[in-house]
C-alpha cells in the first residue's frame, strides 16, 4: 500500500490530496511524526496564516526534524549534516541547506558535489522527490559530475552561479541534452568566455542571454512572455508622451 501511495505522489506531486492520503496512512500505521511533518508543511503553504500561527507551525516542524530528520534523509546526512549532538541533531553544515516539500526532500544547497554524493542523489530512496539543486562555489568538476552521472535528468532547476566555471565547464553543460529539460539554469558570475558562450548559444539559439552576464537559461515560452511584456511597456510609454 505504501508503494502505491508514494507512486501516486510522484506521478502528480502538486495534488495535495495524495499527500494527505499518504499522511493518513502513515498515521494509521504508526508513523505519527512523518504524518505530522507532511500536515505541517501543507499548512505552511497557506499564505493567509497569521504570524503567530506560522511561528507555531515552524517551531513544530523544527522539533520534528530535529528528532527524526536524519533518518528521513538517509545517506545524505553523511555529506551535509553536522555531528549528531543531543538537542541539535538536525543541523546542516555551513553552505548546505534542505528545502522540504510535503514531507520530502525537494531542494538542496550543497557546499560541494563529489562522486559519492552524486550517486546518493541519484539512487537514495529518500531523495525520490529531489528536483532542485544549488551548488556553492561550483567548479568545472561540478559540471562533469552533473553530466556524467545523469543528474540533469533528475532535477528541474539548477543554480551554479558565482563559481569558478570556465569554458571547459560551459562546454560540458552545453553538450548535455538533458539541460534543455530543466525549467531554469543559472550560470551567473562564473568565468565563462566567448567559446563557452558560443557553445551555449549554439545549443540554445532562442535562449535569452543579456550582455553575457548573467547567463540564465529559461524555457522559450518564458522568453517570449518577457519580450511581449517589454513591447507592451514600450507602447505604454509612447502613449504617455
Amino acid at each position: 500500500m505504501r508503494e502505491k501511495l508514494e507512486k501516486k505522489i510522484f506521478e502528480k506531486p502538486e495534488d495535495v490530496k495524495r499527500h494527505e492520503a499518504f499522511a493518513a496512512w502513515l498515521r494509521e500505521n504508526g508513523d505519527e511524526p512523518r504524518a505530522n511533518l507532511i500536515d505541517i508543511q501543507i499548512a505552511l503553504e497557506n499564505n493567509k496564516l497569521t504570524r503567530e500561527k506560522r511561528f507555531e507551525l515552524e517551531l513544530q516542524e523544527r522539533r520534528i526534524l530535529n528528532e527524526h530528520g536524519r533518518e528521513w534523509i538517509g545517506q545524505l546526512a553523511d555529506f551535509i549534516m553536522m555531528r549528531d549532538i543531543p538537542g541539535r541533531r538536525f543541523e546542516t553544515k555551513p553552505g548546505c541547506a534542505i528545502q522540504w516539500y510535503r514531507g520530502w526532500v525537494f531542494g538542496l544547497q550543497l557546499d560541494e558535489l563529489t562522486l559519492k554524493l552524486s550517486k546518493v542523489l541519484l539512487h537514495a530512496p529518500e531523495l525520490r522527490m529531489f528536483r532542485s539543486l544549488t551548488l556553492i562555489d561550483p567548479v568545472n568538476a561540478s559540471c562533469d559530475y552533473l553530466h556524467e552521472w545523469g543528474l540533469l535528468d533528475k532535477i528541474i532547476a539548477l543554480d551554479i552561479s558565482y563559481g569558478r566555471i570556465t569554458d571547459k565547464g560551459a562546454l560540458t553543460m552545453a553538450g548535455d541534452r538533458s539541460l534543455k529539460k530543466l525549467k531554469s539554469v543559472d550560470m551567473t558570475g562564473n568565468q565563462i568566455g566567448e567559446e563557452g558562450l558560443a557553445a551555449i548559444r549554439k545549443t540554445y539559439p532562442r535562449v535569452l542571454i543579456d550582455d553575457q552576464n548573467p547567463i540564465i537559461l529559461r524555457r522559450n515560452e518564458e522568453v517570449e512572455e518577457e519580450k511581449t511584456r517589454k513591447v507592451a511597456s514600450s507602447t505604454d510609454d509612447d502613449d504617455d508622451t
